[in-house]
């Protein structure tokens, strides 16, 4: 048995480090054909290096690095070390991928500028790529990326750490923290690069890859959870259960005003058969109070299975 859990932990820990790895390749794509060119800083380190880049010609990679070591030890001795060799790796893996990409495949190997996009002798049909367009696709392959290693329970130091250790000490929730130094990083690009644009498309990019890591990490939320508080609950619940084929949940609630003992239905459904339940509703109850919200993760029977433990590596 104890073989069996340890090859587990093992193809979990292979599968992360896995998705890690790509996920580190993606944002630096992401940074190379759309970001570093059009100078679309969407804030944090990556964004800070864009910044020295341009303005000072040091590689993505190496500033990356640099501003991250230091900021990772920090992590370590604030938050102990479950900060971890994750962090480590992400943050590594990132900074090197992107010089690799940028010096050894474009440089060396192809003798080529490694931004693809702008380079009008090697995409002619996107030699005019507008700088928006550019921060848009950028901003939704950093966070496509940066899902994919929140996923496999890594990070890429950074904006993380400040985070966690403004919530450690109760500076800041990590929300604001994120946000103020995402908004002063990409003010700087505006102020470093000269225009005002610089920093309203490092917004853009900033808008569009915090909500495409949501989408990654939680999903898509195709799946809806309603409440039903109706005098006709035993009806609809028969009428789920038979026409939707869905389990339902009775919670038993009162009235915060009158006291009054009520029946609550619970039910989690596809986004198809909402509508269906909505209807077996009015027909039974046309004067039953329903709330419907979309829910991003469900596990269990008739969904997906639960979450494998968390590795120690």
């Amino acid at each position: 048995m104890k073989v069996f859990k340890d090859k587990r932990v093992l193809r979990r820990v292979v599968k992360d480090y896995l998705l890690m790895t790509i996920g580190a390749l993606i944002m630096s794509l992401g940074l190379l054909w759309f970001l570093d060119p059009y100078k679309a800083s969407a804030g944090g380190v990556s964004g800070i290096s864009i910044i020295i880049r341009n303005t000072t010609g040091i590689p993505l990679g190496i500033s990356m690095l640099a501003l991250n070591i230091p900021l990772f030890f920090v992590g370590i001795k604030v938050l102990g070390r479950r900060f971890g060799i994750r962090t480590f790796y992400g943050f590594t893996m990132f900074s090197i991928m992107v010089d690799v990409i940028d010096k050894v495949v474009y440089d060396i190997l192809l003798n080529k500028e490694p931004y693809l996009l702008s380079d009008p002798s090697n995409v002619h049909i996107l030699q005019d790529l507008d700088p928006l367009l550019a921060a848009i696709f950028g901003g939704a392959m950093l966070g496509a990326g940066l899902g994919l290693v929140f996923r496999a329970q890594g990070s890429t130091g950074g904006s993380d750490i400040i985070a966690q250790i403004a919530v450690k000490y109760r500076f800041l929730t990590a929300g604001q923290a994120f946000m103020i130094f995402d908004f002063l990083v990409i003010t700087a690009a505006g102020i470093a690069f000269g225009n005002i644009g610089y920093a309203l498309i490092g917004f853009v990019a900033l808008f569009v890859s915090s909500k495409t890591v949501d989408v990654i990490v939680e999903g898509l939320g195709n799946t809806k959870g309603l409440y039903v508080i109706s005098d006709e609950w035993d009806g609809i619940r028969i009428r789920i259960l038979k026409e939707i084929n869905r389990g339902v949940t009775v919670l038993h609630g009162q009235g915060g005003y009158t006291g009054e003992e009520k029946e609550v239905l619970f039910c989690v459904v596809t986004r198809r058969s909402i509508y269906k339940v909505r209807e077996i509703v009015k027909q039974e109850d046309p004067e039953a109070f329903m709330v419907i919200s979309d829910l991003h993760e469900v596990y269990g029977f008739g969904f997906k299975p639960q979450k494998e433990e968390e590795t120690p590596l």
